[in-house]
C-alpha cells in the first residue's frame, strides 16, 4: 500500500483543487489516514481493528464499498468521510498499477505474490522520501477531530492518537533507510504520473464538475 507520506501528498494536492482550507483541510487530512490508523501497524493505538474492517475489503472494491455506505456524506464533500474514500482509491488504484503491469513484467516472472509485495513496498517506500508532511492538527484541536473520525463506524481513535500521528509525521523517520536507493520496478517518473492520474480518476468518479 502507498505510504502515508504518498496519502498526505495526493491529500494536499486534491486538497488544492478543491480549494480546502482551515478545519475542512485538516479534516480531509486526518481522513486521508484514518484507514491505517486503528490497523496499528506505525503508531500503536489503544483500539486495534483488522485490515478488512478499516478497510471496507469485502465483496466489492474497498472504496466502492465505503461510498454505498456513506454516498450522502461524500456528495456533500464532508472532509472527513471524502479523506477516508480518497484513502481507500488510492491504495486501490496503486495496487491495481502495480500488479496489472508486473503481470506482463519480465521482473514478475517466476515470483509469488509475497516476492511480487515486497518489489511494490520497496519501491513505494522509496517514492516515499520525497515528501514530508503533517497533518496540522496542534495539541487544542485534537480532540476535536477524533470526535468528527468517531462519525465513521470502522474508526476509533483518541486525541492522543493523532498526536502520535503528528509526532511519527514531524520525525519523518518512517522510511529513512530507503532515501536513495534505486528503484526496483518503477522509474520516479512513473510514479509522478500514476499519482496524477490516480488524482483525476479519483475526482472523475466521484467529483465531476466539482473538481477544477
Amino acid at each position: 500500500m502507498p505510504s502515508w507520506n504518498i496519502h498526505l501528498e495526493a491529500g494536499e494536492r486534491l486538497a488544492g483543487k478543491l480549494k480546502l482550507s482551515g478545519k475542512k483541510r485538516k479534516a480531509f487530512l486526518l481522513g486521508c489516514l484514518l484507514p491505517d490508523i486503528n490497523n496499528g501497524y506505525i503508531n500503536k493505538v489503544k483500539v486495534e481493528k483488522p485490515h478488512e474492517q478499516t478497510h471496507y475489503a469485502f465483496d466489492q472494491k474497498s472504496s466502492l464499498n465505503f461510498y454505498a455506505e456513506n454516498k450522502p456524506e461524500i456528495d456533500h464533500l464532508n472532509p472527513i468521510y471524502l479523506g477516508y474514500l480518497f484513502h481507500l482509491y488510492t491504495d486501490g488504484y496503486f495496487n491495481y498499477d502495480f500488479y496489472r503491469t508486473i503481470k506482463h513484467h519480465k521482473l514478475g516472472e517466476g515470483l509469488d505474490r509475497e516476492a511480487k509485495r515486497e518489489i511494490k513496498h520497496h519501491d513505494f517506500w522509496v517514492y516515499d522520501t520525497n515528501f514530508h508532511h503533517r497533518l496540522g492538527i496542534e495539541q487544542n484541536e485534537a480532540k476535536e477531530y477524533a470526535a468528527l473520525a468517531s462519525q465513521i463506524p470502522a474508526t476509533d481513535i483518541t486525541a492522543e492518537d493523532i498526536l502520535d500521528v503528528e509526532r511519527i509525521l514531524s520525525d519523518n523517520a518512517l522510511n529513512d533507510a530507503m532515501r536513495g536507493q534505486p528503484y526496483l520496478f518503477y522509474t520516479e517518473a512513473r510514479l509522478d504520473r500514476l499519482l496524477d492520474d490516480m488524482i483525476a480518476s479519483f475526482s472523475k468518479d466521484y467529483l465531476g464538475d466539482r473538481y477544477a
